[in-house]
């Protein structure tokens, strides 16, 4: 199984969700399964318990972002980051879910924009306990 990181299109997060643009660049570190899709979509492979984290940059002062953790075109938690005096901080969040098989789980960006802030923004997600 090869676990080495690989540089893709990437995908960014914009108001529409993560299939609505693409850019350069992203760096796929670990999707061993194959279950995060080129767009950032997380597929359940399987029912279960997942845990889902993120982290997301903005780079602007005098900017305030909001991120949704997505289910299946759901808003299910929402993070942000809004400091007018500081030029990087991160909207962060985690959550467990119950997901069936072929759910899918997303970053959707509410508010804001992450112009070169993707390079400092992570998505992950795994299975902790099969149904």
């Amino acid at each position: 199984m090869d676990h080495t990181a690989q540089w893709r299109e990437r995908p960014c997060l914009c108001p529409g969700g993560p299939a609505e643009s693409h850019g350069r660049d992203w760096l796929i570190l670990v999707n061993v399964g194959n279950f995060f899709t080129l767009e950032s979509v997380f597929v359940a492979p399987r029912k279960g318990i997942y845990s889902f984290s993120f982290h997301v940059i903005k780079v602007y002062q005098s900017q305030t972002i909001q991120v949704n953790l997505m289910l299946n075109g759901k808003p299910v938690i929402s993070a942000f980051a809004g400091d007018k005096d500081v030029t990087r901080e991160a909207a962060t969040n985690g959550v467990l879910l119950y997901l069936d098989k072929e759910d899918k789980v997303y970053l959707k960006l509410e508010k804001g924009n992450l112009v070169g802030g993707w390079q400092y923004s992570t998505f992950s997600g795994f299975l902790v306990f099969p149904l």
